[in-house]
């Protein structure tokens, strides 16, 4: 019973540090582009991988105003394209420096997406699994 106990533990613990490197890749070229963008500022980029396998970004920046944040929002979108193919839970995030919202968004492909997505910035990464209608 006490092995049983262990080696049931010893899973749990494996399962905690479940990570994809091409997930931390994407946050930190998200990072990395939405600082460059003029008008966007304090941004934090959140990854976190779950005992579940899940991977889970999480987006927050202050943004100049809504059509900046509509350009952040897209630089998010073509990085999640062109970066990475798993399924991501995504959220995006972006005020003004009052703190106010503009944009709030679970950054997710529909089916109909595919084809605007390819044409702007070409296919989608094949990195990791991908579920066609996200």
């Amino acid at each position: 019973m006490r092995r049983l106990l262990l080696v049931a533990l010893a899973l749990l613990l494996a399962g905690c540090g479940t990570s994809d490197s091409t997930v931390e890749d994407l946050a930190d070229r998200i990072t990395a582009d939405l600082n460059a963008e003029d008008g966007v500022s304090d941004v934090v980029v959140e990854h976190r991988s779950d005992v579940d396998y899940r991977q889970r970004i999480i987006v927050t920046a202050t943004v100049r105003d809504e059509a900046t944040a509509d350009r952040a929002l897209e630089i998010v979108k073509r990085d999640y394209w062109t970066g990475t193919g798993r399924d991501v839970d995504f959220t995006a995030r972006f005020a003004e420096a009052s703190g106010a919202e503009l944009l709030k968004s679970n950054v997710e492909f529909e089916l109909g997406d595919v084809v605007e997505m390819e044409r702007k910035y070409g296919p989608r990464s094949e990195a990791g699994e991908l579920d066609p209608g996200r």
